[in-house]
């Protein structure tokens, strides 16, 4: 039989959910935590529609050639900066909370993080929802998106949604039926829902539309740790060191 949350349960994960700054925020409400992301969400989004431009536009290879010349020395600029790696080491130097930090750098929702669509999710009521349009850095079969991104996309959107159920967890199977092509440049409507919580696991189910038709489903579980995710991220810490 399903478990229901405790009470505690739910405050813990209101806490976790407070921590992510709201995932469920449409992106143009949420603020950035420093200047310092100010600026490096302006820097993401011009790399974004940079890499977009190389990807459908045919220059000659000495205007490539000049322009890999001032990359490379627009990244030697980056170098020479002092490093920071991983959430972790931003949170610890002041750059906002994780749940801030992570709404810079994760790698489909970051607005910080060039290589993300970005994805915007929101929440109402009991289910989750969230709007995002592939371009053609993302192609798989020609004019749709790769199978891969469309099940990163679940990942994370399927990840966020289970935090209405009180007690999140990590992902452990994804099971995805593709129904058919998902398109690129098409604004893709997403939805996700808490279908039931077996002790340490949630089960969430969701969903891709594009023009009206379901391009993919999925049913995700995920699995509460045994510890706090505060001490699985500290033991991968000490391993590496």
């Amino acid at each position: 039989m399903a478990d229901s949350p405790t009470g505690s349960d739910k405050l813990s994960g209101r806490r976790m959910l407070e921590d992510l700054h709201n995932p469920f925020l449409p992106l143009d409400e949420r603020t950035p935590a420093t200047p310092q992301w100010e600026a490096k969400r302006q820097l993401a989004q011009t790399l974004r529609d940079y890499t977009e431009a190389l990807m459908t536009s045919t220059p000659t290879p000495e205007q490539m050639s000049a322009m890999n010349e001032w990359l490379q020395d627009a990244t030697v600029q980056l170098s020479q900066s002092p490093r920071v790696y991983g959430r972790n080491g931003y949170t610890e130097i002041g750059e906002g909370s994780f749940g801030e930090v992570f709404q810079e750098v994760g790698p489909l929702c970051g607005h910080s993080n060039p290589i993300a669509p970005p994805l915007e999710m929101w929440a109402e009521g009991e289910t989750a929802y969230a709007r995002v349009t592939m371009g053609w850095r993302y192609e798989g079969p020609p004019g749709c998106v790769h199978g891969g991104f469309v099940a990163a996309l679940f990942d994370e959107f399927l990840g966020m949604a289970q935090f209405m159920g009180g007690h999140p967890g990590m992902t452990g199977t994804l099971t995805i039926k593709y129904r058919r092509p998902t398109p690129l440049n098409v604004p893709l409507e997403m939805s996700a829902w808490i279908d039931r919580s077996e002790g340490r696991k949630t089960f969430v189910s969701g969903k891709i539309e594009a023009n009206g038709h379901v391009t993919a489903e999925c049913e995700g579980i995920f699995i509460r740790p045994n510890q706090p995710v505060t001490a699985l991220r500290d033991a991968v810490m000490a391993e590496k060191s």
